[in-house]
């Protein structure tokens, strides 16, 4: 066998034991209350009258009809034999196979009931049990049932079914009890889990009420986008006018302060004004004497010139240009 083989049949095996698993859990919750299932009344051959759920067998007293026959452990024939492993679905098959080769009467002659159970190291272990056919036919006759009633063998308070034509009924039956079951229990769930979710769904709905509500707005709002844009724009525009003004020097006091430290002799052709630097250009009669009268003004620092006087021998005066820096008041020298 290939890997790809083994994989699959460990794959089978796995899947037929959690069905086996799942149905067998069924079986107990059933037979405890916990999950729908038809209850049947079987009789024995002595009148006696047992209570089937399941495979669970109980003794009933009263007087409600029985709907199917229960043949006692003594009448029957009980035995286990091992199984290799197979697929459950093929079990009735390698069971009934089985059975012909241990059964000490011809297989016509007899009634079987099993039920099988899976094995840790492999394979599946099966409990049977056989009565005579014609016993039991006669059995059905004497109480009043047809020849295809349920019918079930008894041992050690388990009722094992018979897998004939009532037998498949019964499971179709159960089947739809396991689905309205299954529903019912989808049903709890919801209902329990509403009150964890109703939170997060109106959350939900918050949130899709709130992205509605902004989609309408939207449209609406975008005039007043541009409105604030433009408020935004001249707001900084504000602020740099107002940051400007904060340093703009007071023209009056440059003024003031050059007409004091400017001598009658001179003349000052151009003034420029760069923050709070000066820059003024013109003729004097002594240069050096000049930049010392400036310098000596308690506005303008840093007077400096920027480049080396020249003589106008037309007017016997040097042509200067001075560069200079406004002290504002409480500003350090």
């Amino acid at each position: 066998m290939t890997g790809w083989g083994r994989l699959s049949l460990r794959a089978q095996t796995a899947l037929d034991r959690m069905a086996w698993g799942f149905g067998d859990f069924k079986r107990v919750l059933m037979e405890r209350g916990a999950w729908p299932a038809a209850t049947s009344i079987a009789i024995t051959p002595g009148g006696a009258r047992w209570s089937i759920t399941g495979t669970r067998a109980r003794q009933q007293a009263g007087s409600r009809k029985a709907a199917s026959f229960l043949v006692p452990e003594a009448d029957c024939l009980w035995g286990t034999l091992q199984l290799p492993d197979m697929p459950r679905h093929a079990l009735a098959s390698g069971v009934e196979e089985a059975l012909w080769r241990v059964s000490p009467m011809p297989p016509e002659q007899i009634v079987a009931a099993w039920w099988a159970e899976p094995q840790a190291q492999g394979g599946w272990t099966v409990a049977w049990g056989m009565c005579r056919r014609s016993q039991l036919a006669q059995q059905l006759e004497q109480h009043g049932f047809a020849p295809d009633a349920p019918v079930y063998l008894l041992r050690q308070g388990r009722a094992c079914p018979v897998r004939n034509v009532a037998w498949g009924k019964q499971q179709s039956q159960q089947r739809w009890m396991d689905w309205g079951g299954v529903a019912l229990l989808l049903v709890v769930m919801a209902a329990l889990a509403l009150p964890a979710l109703m939170p997060l769904v109106l959350k939900r709905q918050a949130v899709v009420r709130a992205v509605v509500h902004v989609g309408g707005l939207e449209p609406k709002a975008a005039p007043l986008r541009q409105k604030l844009d433009d408020l935004r724009q001249q707001a900084q525009l504000a602020e740099e006018l107002r940051k400007n003004a904060s340093t703009d020097l007071p023209l009056a006091s440059v003024i003031e302060a050059l007409s004091v430290a400017v001598p009658a002799d001179t003349w000052l052709d151009r003034v420029e004004v760069n923050g709070n630097e000066i820059r003024i250009t013109g003729l004097t009669a002594n240069a050096t004497e000049l930049i010392g009268q400036l310098g000596r003004q308690p506005g303008l620092v840093d007077v400096r010139a920027t480049g080396a006087s020249v003589r106008d021998a037309t007017l016997n005066k040097e042509r200067f240009t001075f560069e200079m820096r406004w002290r504002s008041e409480g500003a350090k020298p």
